[in-house]
């Protein structure tokens, strides 16, 4: 578009459509474009906008709940309107054509037809063909932008046998760790005499041309044998080793026409592609628009269910372009939801597009996909998008598209200044070489008595080593970095299981693996700070070789959450500074991980509450010190008779609470009498008397009804001891 003088005024598009999602989208790109819009949803404030606010484009929806958009036409050439029209719709095309023509012959400008949902390229291409051109009587230093060279369909032929398509490559990454997650393989030309043809003008004209098919086989076949040879690259260098095994891991999204939908031959060309090539299937995503379920919804079933069926990945491009039926897409295998730019980079202008895009990532979880955003341009907006729980991120604020040596410069940058921000972040937490904590003590133990294994540990990996925040199991405090096995598990975005070390060749031969503590089976979830950095693990190591199944993956990873929650807190603002036990803010905050951790894990769990009915008695008659004494022999008493792994706290002035976990009948009354007799020895010193009540934790229960039950049955059975 022309630079504007002060004189000009930005051109003005006015949306009418009942359906919010479609209205904001057209809004979003619009405002992209430079364009003022407004969206309305109502017939008569849409007519008042046209009469006052006067704008050059307007864009209808055909199907209206109050006025259908043939009526809407009808009084907008009684208004003499001279703005031009757009007409979306999704009711077919053979109506959309009928409705073209009648603007036409009412003598309205049309501009364009959109089929929703709509490809967003075209309604770009549709804003920017109708931009003003410059005005004759322009000021000299205007000039006119050169007119974009139209290729025929014979020099894209021409262009694709001599290899004059190439491949562009722009990274994803895994919005909460920051960790490459994958690739898009992006066709660009460029024309030995015109230069860059943009892709939104060769990618149609292929469509046209009936050359999308070997287009697309094009690109794959030099996108996978681009990804097969990639960790090649890398692997001489012991320091790279880490994003070798990453680059054997990585996605490789592509674009697939609607066109080629239908052509199941061109989809067993791509599998034998990546057999040839040793890439996975699964570890290709097809990236296709919306409309491709609403025009044969039938045939897409079919298809999309059999590329599934042979491993492949599905992500529903530019999502949020006006989607007609959501029970469609919650009965298509897709494996992903791409959220369509526009939304992404107004969201730091825009309430509407935040509220947007929050929606389509909460949709896309309740359906268990991914979610993945593209046109990232600040890491304000990417640190949003990780805030609100959004999968995958991509855009020039991570990398703009690259070839396939600029991608392999980046990485080598992307990875040493990866390290470089994940140590500057570990040092600023002030963890290292300090005193064992017991908020970390109490995990890590009870992760050894939840799995069964000898030794559990929360790993700092540093610079040179791998040191011990927490060991339960063993007194070692620290390892060579060179030898850990934390340093790999940091690498990835899930648990990382080792079953055998002495059949994984990356470390049967480790001295921590053929000497002591002979290491036969680890398994480490990564542990992070507040803004993604991994930290280091949380482990287990065992002298035997073991399996550890989904169920056990999943405990293990909202164990180490714990300690990511423990890390994030405000911990001395959680403690009693009497008995150096949790207080009640503490322990409730404690509480939600541990009984979530018990639901998924079928844990049984059980609360003891305590009341000390004579703590006010024994201040009054031996004064407040001997009161506060009381109060901490009580604390280290419950230290004694209870796990070091269960959650003790002090809840009140007089009440102390307990969870026990992993725990069922007759347990709780094996650790009540072992408690009684324990507060025997003490009340000869100590004579202030209790009262107990105890409750198992029930399926459906949150901690204030397994507080009140448990003070129910302590008030019920009303005997002091």
């Amino acid at each position: 578009m022309l630079p504007t003088t002060p004189a000009e005024k930005p051109e003005r598009l006015l949306i009418l459509d009942d359906d919010a999602l479609t209205g904001q989208t057209i809004l979003n790109m619009a405002r992209i474009a430079g364009i003022e819009a407004q969206f309305t949803d109502m017939p008569d404030e849409f007519f008042r906008l046209v009469q006052s606010w006067q704008p050059d484009f307007i864009a209808i929806d055909l199907i209206m709940p109050r006025m259908d958009g043939v009526q809407v036409l009808i009084e907008l050439a009684k208004l003499d309107c001279e703005a031009g029209i757009i007409i979306s719709s999704g009711v077919g095309g053979r109506v959309l054509d009928a409705a073209a023509r009648s603007a036409s012959e009412h003598g309205l400008k049309l501009l364009g037809v959109l089929a929703k949902p709509f490809s967003p390229a075209k309604l770009r291409g549709i804003l920017r063909r109708n931009l003003p051109a410059a005005s004759a009587d322009a000021a000299p230093v205007q000039q006119t932008e050169k007119a974009p060279y139209i290729p025929s369909k014979e020099e894209l032929m021409l262009a694709l046998q001599n290899r004059e398509i190439h491949v562009a490559y722009q990274p994803k990454i895994n919005c909460r760790t920051r960790l490459l997650a994958g690739f898009e393989a992006l066709a660009r030309w460029r024309h030995a005499e015109h230069g860059l043809i943009p892709p939104d003008t060769f990618i149609p004209l292929a469509e046209e041309s009936g050359l999308i098919d070997p287009l697309t086989e094009y690109v794959v076949a030099e996108a996978l044998s681009w990804l097969a040879a990639l960790p090649d690259q890398f692997f001489v260098l012991p320091e790279h080793q880490y994003l070798v095994r990453r680059l054997n891991e990585v996605s490789l999204a592509i674009n697939i026409s609607n066109r080629s939908l239908s052509n199941l031959n061109l989809f067993e060309t791509l599998e034998d592609l990546c057999y040839a090539t040793g890439i996975a299937p699964q570890r290709l995503i097809f990236e296709l628009t919306e409309s491709c379920a609403t025009e044969d919804p039938v045939t897409a079933l079919d298809v999309l269910t059999r590329l599934r069926m042979k491993g492949f990945q599905l992500s529903i491009d530019d999502f949020g372009t006006g989607y007609s039926s959501m029970v469609q897409l919650a009965r298509l295998p897709f494996s992903e939801i791409k959220i369509d730019r526009s939304f992404v980079t107004t969201l730091s202008k825009y309430k509407e597009s935040r509220t947007v895009v929050k929606a389509i990532i909460d949709l896309g979880h309740g359906l268990g996909l991914y979610t993945a955003a593209e046109g990232i341009e600040s890491f304000e907006t990417l640190e949003y998008l990780r805030s609100i729980g959004c999968d995958l991120a991509q855009g020039y604020a991570i990398k703009e598209p690259l070839d396939a040596q600029g991608i392999h410069e980046w990485l080598r940058s992307q990875h040493r200044d990866d390290e470089q921000h994940r140590l500057r972040v570990l040092h600023s937490l002030g963890l290292l070489d300090t005193p064992t904590d017991e908020r970390f003590d109490r995990i890590t133990r009870l992760a050894t008595r939840l799995f069964n294994v000898p030794v559990g540990l929360f790993s700092l990996v540093d610079e040179n080593r791998q040191w011990f925040k927490s060991h339960t199991g063993t007194d070692v405090r620290e390892t060579p970095r060179e030898y850990s096995f934390c340093s790999h598990a940091i690498q990835n975005d899930q648990v990382m299981v080792v079953e055998d070390t002495w059949l994984d060749t990356r470390f049967q031969n480790n001295p921590l693996v053929t000497g002591t503590p002979h290491i036969r089976f680890y398994a480490g979830s990564p542990v992070r700070a507040g803004m993604g950095s991994r930290l280091g693990t949380l482990c287990l190591i065992a002298e035997q070789p073991r399996t550890l199944d989904d169920d056990g993956r999943m405990l293990l990873k909202n164990m180490s959450v714990m300690i990511e929650s423990e890390l994030a807190g405000d911990y001395l603002a959680h403690i009693d500074p009497m008995t150096r036990l949790l207080n009640r803010r503490g322990f409730d905050a404690r509480c939600d991980d541990v009984i979530n951790i018990c639901k998924r894990s079928g844990l049984r769990a059980c609360l003891f509450l305590i009341d000390l009915i004579d703590l006010k008695r024994f201040n009054q008659e031996h004064g407040p010190a001997a009161g506060d004494r009381a109060l901490r022999e009580f604390g280290q008493l419950l230290g004694r008779v209870f796990r070091g792994s269960d959650l003790s706290a002090r809840y009140g002035d007089d009440d102390f609470v307990v969870l026990l976990i992993d725990t069922a009948p007759p347990g709780p009354e094996k650790v009540l009498s072992r408690f009684h007799h324990a507060a025997q020895s003490l009340y000869h010193r100590i004579p202030i008397r209790y009262q107990v009540g105890w409750t198992m934790l029930e399926p459906d229960d949150n901690m204030q009804q397994v507080v009140a039950r448990a003070s129910q049955r302590m008030h019920a059975h009303n005997e002091a001891v």
